[in-house]
């Protein structure tokens, strides 16, 4: 599964929002013009998964603003991607949420830059009963879509809904979105990808509609039914597929996208009263699955690629225009934006004062450093992506990398950062790796063995090598969990790798592999191997007077890195030259190289089960922000990585197992104790080499104040974008 949290493949040539951005402790920056910084607190009543209430205090803070500062009518931001669904109940990308997360709006939001707390948005209250499988929920009343429609509850019955019948479907294929992410709260039977290939048609539709997820129990009231608890479910509804649409806008001009293009509805025409509409809509959604022009998707809907823009969120912004041919977007504030919720409980309300915001796509960075640094003199208001490689086109490189202070060189520029992404990235050893020619496995499978992946985990100072080619901008990594990831306490800095630059144990370790290999290996689905399908044979069984292999058996391994990825390039060619300087000083006869391998491909080769390569850069990010979305991807058995790379650890599958039922009970202390074991035994068995956490820093002209920055707000690693809320700025 790739996407927007999924599986990256790039580190130094990744872009990095460049956004100016103010961490706060809680609260949002907002939008005003006072001569002095300022400080207001109120509470918000929210309630656990458990059902207990709970009281927090928000804070809401203007930002200090410069003598005769003047809010810009525009901004534009020069950005490295294009989008990939305009649509928030189909996206799953960080550069596609970023844009939506301003237009539409959920039940439940992130407190400010506060990455742990999730308080209620369009929901004004709730709570959950004592076993956490339902929840209640008033919606703030007097909420309008920018096309005028008044927000109620049947308009949240309808969006969870079609997030749930789209069933994680592109026009291209089945279970490559979100969806799942809300259907483990319910019948996993249902979906695509958490259990199995689904008839879509009138009977999947009412098996759906028929979990009774959302039950309407007042115009402004309703409730969530779970099958499952989860004590993420708060964090579950703060993301884009929790995203709130006017039921009206999306039936009218999703019919007639799907008419136009030609698939046969059973209901062309939409009557009756609301609740037969959409249910006669979703009738339709589901039968322009695997036909006509999808055969193994389901119809594009009127918003993925939307030209006209889209008035049917509550958010600060509309969008008013979509060009495919150039991939810019044209957002306006929309003036009947209800506000956020912080007016409500002592702190000031949301105003979008940048009335326009033009995103264009740039694909070159030299054309977007030389347009900033001339807004920056003309006075403009911009903002442009900026890979690391290009971090000293702004900061003074001196400054950051003695003082660790980004330090803007250019005047009418402000830099700052740099911030946390929940992302790790990190070089997969695979144990079992089959041929890209025939598909048969290799004879030799070297990281079958924990000597070859410590060695080459000791041959590479991951901390020079991000200093000399990363600019010293991420962190080295030592778990998968990055710093900061929710629930609180799920990143242990205690926990360490056993491994470490060490050229000595490099060769001690070879060595001992060459002088008495492993004879006992298993497959990737965990059953033993038959006697010679593998053989990890190679120098000598012992070394002549002096220390070297007479006639070793010769073997090669080639590790692979995405094409332009400058910093993992670093990383693999330092293995290769620590490995071969062992192999040479002692005649092993083992050869490493290293190969770079377009993004496609190399992603292809990675997740062919087995995998086709031997090692090679990756990284994770997280697809919701909970400690769970790291730890059953990388380690339990038969996952995104562990399938391929042949990982089948009968103690992680049980301490996973664990994991699960502790997020079900709502026993986040337990959970964070099971992280911990999970992390320790992939790092006494040397899963994975962790080289870096991901982080964010921002450049945009000094004339745009009023900015906060929350690590949980779809930061992306390699796609080039942070968390933007525009309605923050001024």
């Amino acid at each position: 599964m790739d996407g927007r949290r999924k599986a990256i493949n790039t580190t130094t040539a990744a872009v990095v929002v460049v956004l100016l951005v103010v961490a706060a402790v809680a609260g949002i920056y907002l939008a005003t013009l006072p001569s002095k910084q300022t400080t207001t607190t109120g509470t918000t009543t929210v309630t656990t998964s458990t059902g207990s209430t709970s009281t927090i205090t928000t804070t809401s803070k203007t930002s200090t603003t410069t003598p005769n500062h003047v809010t810009p009518a525009l901004l534009t931001y020069e950005v490295a991607e294009t989008i990939n669904y305009l649509d928030p109940h189909v996206e799953y990308y960080s550069y596609d949420s970023n844009i939506l997360q301003n237009v539409y709006e959920p039940l439940l939001w992130y407190n400010g830059s506060n990455s742990t707390q999730v308080i209620p948005w369009l929901a004004q209250n709730y709570n959950g009963s004592a076993d956490a499988l339902t929840f209640s929920f008033t919606l703030r009343s007097g909420i309008k879509f920018a096309n005028g429609a008044s927000l109620n509850s049947t308009d949240v019955w309808f969006s969870f809904n079609r997030v749930l019948i789209g069933d994680s479907s592109t026009p291209k294929a089945h279970g490559s979105q979100g969806t799942w992410i809300l259907q483990q709260l319910l019948n996993t039977s249902l979906s695509t990808t958490l259990c199995c290939a689904q008839k879509y048609g009138t009977a999947y539709v009412n098996s759906v509609l028929g979990e009774n997820f959302v039950q309407v129990t007042g115009p402004l009231t309703f409730k969530f039914h779970l099958q499952h608890a989860n004590a993420a479910f708060a964090v579950i509804l703060a993301n884009s597929w929790g995203f709130i649409m006017d039921p009206a806008e999306v039936m009218q001009k999703d019919v007639a996208t799907w008419k136009s293009n030609g698939y046969t509805l059973p209901y062309p025409s939409l009557s009756g009263n609301l609740q037969t509409q959409m249910k006669n809509y979703f009738y339709d959604y589901s039968s322009t699955c695997d036909t006509g022009a999808t055969p193994t998707g389901c119809g594009a809907t009127y918003f993925d690629t939307t030209k006209t823009g889209s008035t049917a969120g509550t958010g600060p912004y509309s969008m008013t225009s979509f060009d495919p041919n150039t991939n810019n977007i044209v957002m306006q504030a929309n003036p009947s934006f209800w506000g956020g919720p912080y007016q409500y409980s002592g702190g000031q309300k949301i105003t979008a004062h940048i009335a326009t915001i033009k995103i264009n796509y740039v694909p070159d960075q030299s054309t977007r450093t030389l347009d900033l640094q001339n807004a920056a003199r003309s006075g403009q208001a911009m903002t442009i992506d900026l890979t690391a490689d290009h971090i000293y086109d702004f900061a003074d490189r001196s400054t950051w990398l003695n003082q660790n202070k980004l330090v803007s060189s250019v005047s009418g520029v402000s830099i700052f950062g740099v911030y946390p992404q929940f992302s790790t990235l990190f070089d997969p050893f695979d144990t079992n790796v089959s041929s890209p020619l025939t598909g048969n496995f290799l004879k030799f499978q070297p990281f079958a063995d924990v000597r070859f992946r410590e060695a080459f985990a000791d041959s590479v100072n991951l901390t020079t090598v991000d200093k000399a080619v990363g600019n010293n901008l991420q962190p080295v990594a030592t778990m998968v969990n990055p710093p900061g990831l929710p629930p609180a306490g799920s990143y242990n800095p205690t926990i360490k790798p056993i491994y470490s630059f060490n050229p000595n144990r490099v060769a001690t370790l070879l060595m001992d592999a060459m002088k008495h290999p492993i004879t006992k290996f298993h497959f990737y689905n965990g059953t033993l191997a038959p006697t010679g399908v593998f053989d990890n044979t190679f120098g000598c069984a012992t070394l002549n007077t002096n220390n070297r292999c007479d006639n070793p058996v010769g073997q090669s391994i080639t590790m692979t890195f995405n094409t332009g990825n400058t910093l993992d390039e670093a990383v693999l060619n330092q293995i290769a030259g620590t490995i071969n300087n062992a192999s040479y000083t002692f005649n092993m006869g083992l050869t490493v190289s290293v190969s770079p391998l377009p993004s496609g491909q190399l992603l292809s080769e990675a997740f062919s089960t087995p995998s086709r390569l031997y090692m090679y850069n990756l990284g994770w990010i997280d697809d919701y922000p909970w400690v769970v979305d790291f730890l059953g991807p990388m380690f339990a058995p038969s996952q995104s990585y562990t399938g391929s790379g042949g990982w089948n650890l009968t103690k992680m599958d049980a301490l996973y197992k664990q994991a699960v039922i502790a997020t079900e009970k709502n026993n986040v202390t337990g959970l964070v104790k099971i992280s911990d074991l999970m992390n320790t035994l992939a790092n006494q068995g040397v899963m994975y080499l962790w080289t870096f956490y991901s982080t964010n820093y921002t450049v945009m002209t000094s004339n745009v104040q009023g900015f906060y920055y929350n690590p949980s707000l779809y930061t992306a690693a390699g796609g080039g974008v942070g968390p933007v809320y525009y309605a923050a700025l001024y």
